[in-house]
């Protein structure tokens, strides 16, 4: 991710666009599928193998802990990537043209002065990074590496009898403490330096130059053909569920191009209720976000307190650090303890009403993404238009709904926009909570039992529904940057 992104923050060549695009593919989320794809891709009848048994006369095959760590770098080397371009473009100019001046080129340069000014950057993706693949539950169960916590929870979770053991609560405990621990190790290592610049001019005076002969054989030889192989995943996705690439071994076959599988998304009923719930589910919890992300964005950005104002705000943080899975415990436990016995305890096999958890998990873990968005608009109202109201006599409700609102109403519209993608992909709360009732679980519920049956039946039913949330998402960057001339909020940027 840091080496994407230091190419395309300085440096311009031919293809350069076509490297950035290719970059962001990863991001498009198809849950448990693309693990699947990177399977067939990786294994002894894929290309890659075939590549490796051309050059050198012996296959490769990639499964258990090699396979999940390669799925998830593939799938969330992104997120570095984005965090750091934007570090890079950040970084003051005059720094590095100071250090030129006293004699540092190349990577003397980069060493001691671009890398230490974009490492906030760096370290805030990583951080996601490391929750991330530390609560994965796809890449574990498609390359049936259970060693893990998380396949460990997950596990636990998949029971008949509704009943998940204390041991489970116990890793759960241990995997919060991880991922908090180092969360917190690596914020304190970023701020026990100063990182701050006189200006931030790096958007506006470009450092981009030419590519020389060297580095455009670099470009092209390695970095573009291992951005090119990261997208292969959600391409692979399209193939599977047109049928262009069987779901078992490796062969493209144009000929036997299909739309049947998407078809049956909408006609067969037992498949549309899994994307009739996602979607209302998701829309339920939007709502929800949103009422608490305005709240919490006016509050913060009009309480003078600046205790109480940083209280809310890393209260409604706070869910970006704890592992989905870890939350699904909690929310389990919760309601076992708290409504034993009525239609909200999980234990209750046949009674359980699954959604209402699922709408309060979803609009609770994805609440940072809206809140972001919400408080980014209520940052740029000023105080003294209210305050220019209140003089004249509005009451404060009618201020908020009638002059603050307004102003911000195109921030909660994306904040409302990219709330649903995250709740329409969410998986660990999904699957695990879903499995207790799985008349009212969402999609990543039935993609993940497809894939963890072993059996190619549904293969393609389930890419096809891949597909389908990776041009909701597609739709959703084109509304917040198209219609709502927004900058996309990937994660963590």
């Amino acid at each position: 991710g840091v080496v994407v992104a230091f190419v395309l923050a300085r440096y311009a060549f031919p293809g350069r666009e076509l490297l950035r695009i290719l970059s962001l593919v990863p991001l498009f989320v198809t849950p448990f599928v693309n693990s699947y794809v990177v399977k067939i891709l990786f294994s002894e009848y894929g290309p890659v193998s075939a590549l490796t048994n051309a050059l050198f006369g012996w296959k490769l095959r990639l499964d258990g802990l090699v396979g999940v760590a390669l799925a998830q770098i593939i799938s969330f080397y992104p997120i570095v990537y984005l965090n750091t371009y934007s570090a890079f473009l950040n970084v003051d100019p005059s720094t590095e043209e100071q250090a030129e001046n006293l004699g540092a080129r190349g990577f003397t340069l980069f060493r001691s002065v671009t890398f230490p000014l974009a490492l906030p950057g760096i370290v805030a993706g990583a951080i996601i990074v490391y929750i991330f693949s530390l609560e994965d539950v796809g890449a574990p169960l498609i390359f049936q590496e259970w060693n893990l916590m998380s396949a460990q929870i997950f596990r636990s979770f998949v029971t008949q009898t509704g009943i998940v053991s204390p041991e489970s609560a116990a890793l759960g405990i241990v995997m919060l403490f991880v991922a908090v621990m180092g969360f917190l190790a690596i914020r304190n290592y970023v701020g026990m330096r100063s990182y701050a610049m006189i200006s931030r001019g790096g958007r506006l005076v470009s450092r981009q130059r030419p590519l020389g002969t060297a580095g455009k054989l670099v470009v092209y030889l390695v970095i573009f053909p291992l951005v090119l192989l990261t997208s292969f995943p959600q391409v692979g996705v399209f193939l599977l569920a047109s049928n262009v690439m069987p779901p078992r071994g490796f062969e493209i076959n144009p000929g036997s191009f299909t739309l049947e599988y998407f078809s049956r998304l909408f006609l067969d009923p037992g498949v549309f209720a899994f994307i009739r719930n996602t979607l209302v589910y998701a829309a339920l919890s939007v709502a929800l976000a949103l009422v608490v992300a305005i709240m919490v964005g006016y509050g913060v950005s009009r309480i003078r307190v600046s205790w109480l104002s940083n209280f809310l705000d890393t209260l409604a943080t706070v869910p970006l650090a704890i592992p989905g899975l870890v939350i699904a415990l909690g929310y389990y436990y919760f309601f076992t303890t708290l409504f034993s016995g009525t239609p909200l305890d999980p234990a209750s096999i046949g009674a359980f009403q699954a959604w209402v958890v699922l709408v309060i998990a979803y609009s609770v873990r994805k609440l940072p993404y809206v809140v972001r968005s919400v408080y980014a608009g209520f940052q740029q109202v000023h105080v003294g238009l209210e305050e220019a109201a209140m003089n004249l006599g509005a009451t404060r409700a009618k201020v908020i709904f009638g002059v603050t609102l307004p102003y911000v109403i195109s921030y909660v519209f994306s904040g409302a926009v990219l709330g649903f993608i995250y709740m329409a992909t969410e998986v660990s709360t999904s699957i695990t909570i879903g499995n207790f009732n799985p008349s009212q679980a969402p999609m990543t519920y039935y993609m993940m039992n497809v894939y963890k049956g072993g059996s190619p039946i549904g293969v393609q039913i389930a890419a096809a529904m891949g597909v389908l949330l990776i041009l909701i998402q597609l739709a959703a960057i084109l509304v917040v940057v198209r219609v709502l001339k927004q900058r996309y909020a990937f994660i963590g940027v």
